[in-house]
């Protein structure tokens, strides 16, 4: 049993994953010019959803905190004359693209968090 209600732990584990994807990103970014290196991307959303789709039917899958992020070789990157595979265009990208996803995770669960202490709030009135 959680504290919280399903929402709250879906927006905290998506935040914990795309904090993970950042990571990842930056080190494609720092490694761009190693020769040989192998460009990486963070894999989640799948399986976040389909926990959610599972809890939300009450059908048997696995719950939102055990999810796990899969990390894999970018398919999408193209290897260069010394065999390194960052996109720097490509990484920039996804760093935008994640950095915009967690701050709207990040706005989500600080208007849930609000709704909870107004809640608790006019519990006392």
């Amino acid at each position: 049993m959680t504290l919280f209600d399903k929402t709250i732990d879906t927006l905290s584990k998506s935040l914990d994953l795309h904090l993970l994807r950042q990571s990842v990103i930056s080190d494609n970014i720092a490694n761009a010019e190693t020769p040989g290196f192998k460009a990486r991307k963070v894999e989640f959303e799948s399986e976040l959803q389909r926990a959610v789709e599972a809890n939300e039917s009450g059908a048997m899958g696995p719950d939102v905190l055990s999810v796990e992020p899969n990390i894999v070789q970018d398919p999408h990157s193209e290897m260069g004359q010394d065999l390194n595979t960052v996109d720097m265009d490509r990484e920039m990208a996804a760093m935008t693209k994640n950095e915009v996803q967690y701050s709207a995770n990040t706005q989500m669960i600080n208007k849930k968090f609000f709704f909870l202490k107004y809640a608790i709030g006019e519990g006392r009135n």
